[in-house]
């Protein structure tokens, strides 16, 4: 999604339907930033990160589709940075281990 450019000429509707798609992967990996977020103590640097991260998603999320392959691109890169930000928490959260 990220690679084609505007003059490709894809039908308006099919760039609607991928922005759908990608605005359900965003909020999919947004409620996975929220989890991994509410891992961390409240005043950790990152879990305020990812609280604004989150409420500039919503914002984001909220704006109306165009059907546009811009649209569905900036969907394409919300998603991208998401899952970049959820790696970065991962990393920071205390991990929780199964008994055997």
């Amino acid at each position: 999604m990220l690679g084609w450019n505007s003059g490709a000429g894809s039908p308006a509707a099919d760039c609607e339907q991928i922005a759908l798609q990608l605005i359900g992967a965003a909020r999919a990996v947004a409620g996975d930033v929220r989890r991994a977020a509410a891992l961390l103590p409240v005043e950790h640097p990152a879990r305020v990160l990812a609280e604004y991260v989150l409420e500039v998603t919503g914002r984001l999320l909220s704006v109306r589709l165009e059907g546009a392959v811009r649209c569905a691109q900036d969907r394409a890169r919300l998603v991208r940075e998401l899952y970049q930000h959820l790696d970065r928490l991962a990393d920071l959260a205390p991990h929780t281990t199964a008994a055997p």
